[in-house]
This record gives C-alpha cells, structure tokens and sequence, in this order.
C-alpha cells in the first residue's frame, strides 16, 4: 500500500477513487468542449483579420495580433488541463493499487502519440499558419 494510503479505509480509497475518475472525465470533456470555444473565437479573429475589404486596415491588425493572443492563451489552457489531466490519472492509479482496481493501470495505450503530443503539434502548425498568412495575406482598404 502506498504510503499516502496507509492507515485509510477502503471506503475512503474507493470514495478518493471516484472523484479521481469523475475529475479525469470532467478534465477531458473540457478539454474538448474548450475547442469548441477556441475555433469559434479564432474564426471570427480570422474574419476580421483577413477578410477582403470587409473592414478597414486597423482593425485587421489588431486582429491579426489577437490571433496570436488567442492561440497563445488557448494553447496554455490546454496544456494546464493536460497537465491536470494527468496528474488525476496518477492519483487514480495509485488509489487502483491499494484497493487492486485495474481501470487506469491496464488501459491501452494509443496507437502512435500521447493525445498531449497532438495537441502541441495543432497549435504548431496552427501558429505556422497564422504567421504565413499575417505575411501573405495583404491588408483591406
């Protein structure tokens, strides 16, 4: 038994066990629910930021700008909710071992990257795209 569970009930592991799964659920709904959000705000930066001849030049700029705030402040939330994510996991697993639950111990794994991994790769390639078009796009009116 680990040594934060020593002296415990099983009542109490199974209880800490629950919230540690039900936040796991919780993190990683938000974390999709989030992109919702995130390509909701960032299509309309994009309207604004390269529409043609849709709004004047200042605006566009300061658009073009947001974007990158957006994509930076997203990106932040994501990985701190990855990093919630886990942190959970690793609460769950530990739970598993002393009450030998083996829900989060023997899950299988993805076929090729950790979903972290993908998520850094998108706001990747996402920033790439932003910069290109800041340069490649020209200015409205």
């Amino acid at each position: 038994m680990g040594e934060r569970q020593q002296g415990r009930s099983e009542e109490s592991l199974r209880h800490e066990y629950t919230e540690a799964v039900q936040t796991i659920r919780h993190y990683a709904n938000l974390r999709f629910a989030l992109f919702s959000i995130f390509f909701a705000v960032i299509g309309g930066v994009g309207i604004v930021a390269f529409g043609r001849e849709q709004f004047d030049a200042q605006a566009a700029i300061v658009a073009r700008i947001a974007g990158f705030v957006v994509i930076a402040i997203f990106w932040n939330y994501i990985e701190r909710l990855g990093r919630l994510f886990e942190h959970f996991i690793n609460v769950a697993v530990e739970v598993e071992r002393s009450i030998g639950y083996t829900q989060w111990t023997r899950r299988p794994w993805g076929p090729f990257f950790a979903g972290y991994v993908m998520f850094r790769v998108f706001f990747c390639l996402l920033t790439v795209l932003w910069v290109s078009a800041v340069f490649a796009v020209p200015l409205g009116r």
